[in-house]
Parts: structure tokens; C-alpha cells; sequence
């Protein structure tokens, strides 16, 4: 894809082919996105895994998954109840959560793996704003070797950190 093209998401422009390749040759990732899903990063795991020297760093402005934050925020909703009543209806919606067909395949398992791995080692850093953001910002700083052109190249536009937001619904960055 050339420099200065609009992308959006239609036929031969969609951000993810263009975020894979800058993954590819970036030693250092910085997005700030309004929501962050799972959907999303899974459509870069190929080329992050490709890159192991590459750190990413994510600052989500607004919301993550549904699930996710449903399960984060499940503890408040209910606080009459006692500690062991709560840590059980958590553990059950966990288990509800992970125990559907979307979820229970090979592919699931091994990229979980693979981002539970770029968390501990500090490779994958997911943070919150501490008030209300919607840009989408995604800046990638070269690697020397891979890229002698250009030090950092950012793209900005519409696009969040999601499956639809890189690839088919219709955005412009």
C-alpha cells in the first residue's frame, strides 16, 4: 500500500494487511484506541508472533470486550453479598464465559497463550486512560535493519482496535 492512502476498509484497503506489515519491520508499537477486543488484536497475532523482539503498548480510551468488562465489573453489582458468595458467582461467570463454541478451539487457546506469555514478559503493556478518550492513534517505531526510510510511521483515523474496526466495516484512517 502506498504512502498517503486513504484507508478504508473496503476491498484492498483494509488497516489490518497495512498494520501486519508495519508490525513485521517495527521494533516498538504504540496504540491509543478508543475500544480494545480481543477480535482485534488476534487479527495482528501472526505477524506479532513473527516479531518476538517487538513490544506493544495499548491505551484504551473508552472499552474493552463486553465480556470482559462484564466480568471485571461483575463484583459490583451485587454487594450485600459475602466475599465467598461473590468469588463464586465470578468464577461461574467465568467459566460460562469461556465455555462456549467461539472460545473453545485450538487457535483460541494458542493465541491466549501466546498474549497471556507478551504480558509477563512485558511485551504486550494494556492500559486504561484515566479519562474518557476516543482517538485512534497507531504508531509504529521502525526497526533500523528492517526499515532504513523512515524512523516512525503513524496512521490515525476511525479505526478501534477491533475485528470490524481493522477489517470490513467501513472507516477511514
Amino acid at each position: 500500500m502506498p504512502e498517503n492512502t486513504f484507508i478504508t476498509n473496503q476491498a484492498d484497503k483494509q488497516l489490518k494487511p497495512r498494520l501486519n506489515t508495519l508490525i513485521s519491520c517495527s521494533s516498538e508499537l504504540k496504540f491509543l484506541v478508543g475500544f480494545f477486543y480481543f477480535s482485534g488484536i488476534t487479527q495482528l497475532y501472526r505477524s506479532l508472533k513473527q516479531n518476538p523482539d517487538c513490544t506493544l503498548k495499548i491505551l484504551v480510551g473508552l472499552n474493552v470486550d463486553k465480556l470482559n468488562y462484564e466480568l471485571i465489573e461483575f463484583s459490583g453489582h451485587n454487594s450485600r453479598n459475602d466475599d465467598f458468595t461473590l468469588l463464586h458467582h465470578y468464577l461461574d461467570s467465568v467459566v460460562k464465559a469461556i465455555n462456549n463454541d467461539e472460545f473453545d478451539t485450538k487457535e483460541f487457546y494458542e493465541q491466549a497463550d501466546f498474549f497471556v506469555q507478551a504480558i509477563l514478559e512485558e511485551r504486550l503493556l494494556i492500559r486504561k486512560t484515566r479519562e474518557p478518550n476516543h482517538s485512534k492513534l497507531y504508531f509504529f517505531k521502525m526497526n533500523e535493519v528492517s526499515c532504513k526510510v523512515k524512523p516512525a510511521i503513524f496512521i490515525t483515523g476511525s479505526s478501534n482496535l477491533t475485528r470490524a474496526g481493522l477489517a470490513g466495516q467501513g472507516e477511514l484512517n
